[in-house]
């Protein structure tokens, strides 16, 4: 299977630490990006629809604490779980600077409580086997080749009885012709367009964003079969694609001609996704889950133990820092490619 490049990897953590210097630090470096006010905006509109559904999801009586949200970006979801929902857990993210930016958010919005911060690779997540109720993540599965990796590590760290929920995740247009190119997805242009002139684009019309051009993959594509093979592995599936008006069951879609139509338009997919088991939920905190990210590349689950600013392998030895509130838990190769100033700078300790 297809997995993220070190290019791909290297372009979230520039992107994103450039968008931390125009939100929060206030430069000027995207035209057609939000800045501090337009991105505070959209967080407050994610905030309150995160706790519509996962208090929707709590009355279903799922567990939700301890969670992991996976690519959490600025956290402002995590903000709400850890201050409206009670719950505890760990927001994880590539981007050191936007795990960063959580300190600031915190003081925008005016909350106490902030999750544990954890800067790693989704496809090394190091979290203890069947230890975690509640996984989540928005926005995020798209941006990798395939989703299937991940929602196999996902599967991997679900507790016995677990939940994994995702939301707004494309699934491919098989009807889009690129046409033209258009704005960038965040222009004034874009963002002023007529209805009429939203339709043409939706079906004609090549999309274009500052993502892609900094090496970030915007995975439009993914097919309806390969959201299925990503999803298959889960023992309990409720799945919806959103195509225009019309919705229906990704594995019972009953109206062949509703599922026909839903792949010719392309659209989004959510769904709550359960790991079935008879034994208890798994650990109580996510500090107990906490394992060597280096050692589980040879399949060995060696859980930290923690001293100061450092978390410490007891197997290997190997040193993990935390730095301005965030814990770096990348394999130790990946970490001196991806964060070389970093890794040097305490590693020569």
């Amino acid at each position: 299977m297809d997995e993220q490049q070190l290019t791909n990897k290297r372009g979230e953590i520039d992107f994103r630490k450039k968008l931390y210097m125009q939100q929060v630090q206030g430069e000027n470096i995207f035209q057609d990006e939000f800045d501090a006010g337009g991105i505070e905006k959209i967080l407050k509109d994610r905030m309150e629809k995160t706790f519509s559904q996962i208090s929707s999801l709590q009355k279903r009586n799922y567990l939700i604490s301890p969670y992991i949200e996976i690519g959490a970006e600025r956290c402002q979801r995590s903000l709400v779980m850890e201050n409206e929902l009670g719950a505890s857990g760990a927001a994880v993210d590539i981007s050191y600077d936007m795990l960063k930016s959580c300190t600031h958010y915190q003081r925008v919005f005016h909350k106490e409580k902030h999750p544990i911060r954890i800067c790693c690779d989704a496809n090394n997540l190091p979290f203890m086997s069947d230890s975690i109720p509640f996984v989540f993540c928005y926005e995020t599965l798209h941006h990798f080749p395939e989703p299937t990796p991940i929602t196999q590590e996902i599967y991997r760290v679900l507790a016995p009885n677990g939940c994994f929920f995702f939301d707004e995740e494309p699934y491919k247009q098989v009807f889009h012709f690129n046409l033209y190119k258009g704005e960038k997805v965040f222009s004034q242009k874009t963002l002023a367009r007529s209805k009429v002139r939203k339709i043409l684009d939706h079906f004609f019309c090549q999309k274009i964003c500052n993502e892609v051009e900094h090496g970030i993959i915007e995975n439009d594509d993914i097919t309806i079969g390969s959201w299925k093979k990503a999803l298959m592995h889960f023992d309990e599936k409720e799945v919806e694609l959103k195509a225009s008006f019309i919705k229906l069951d990704l594995f019972s879609p009953r109206s062949y001609l509703k599922y026909f139509m839903a792949y010719l338009l392309g659209g989004n997919i959510s769904g709550i996704c359960r790991k079935q088991s008879n034994n208890a939920n798994g650990k109580q905190s996510i500090h107990d889950a906490l394992i060597c990210p280096s050692c589980k590349v040879t399949h060995s689950e060696i859980r930290l133990n923690q001293k100061d600013e450092l978390f410490i392998c007891p197997n290997c030895a190997k040193k993990y820092p935390v730095k301005e509130g965030v814990l770096f838990l990348f394999s130790y190769d990946t970490f001196a490619n991806l964060y070389p100033e970093i890794f040097d700078s305490f590693s020569k300790d």
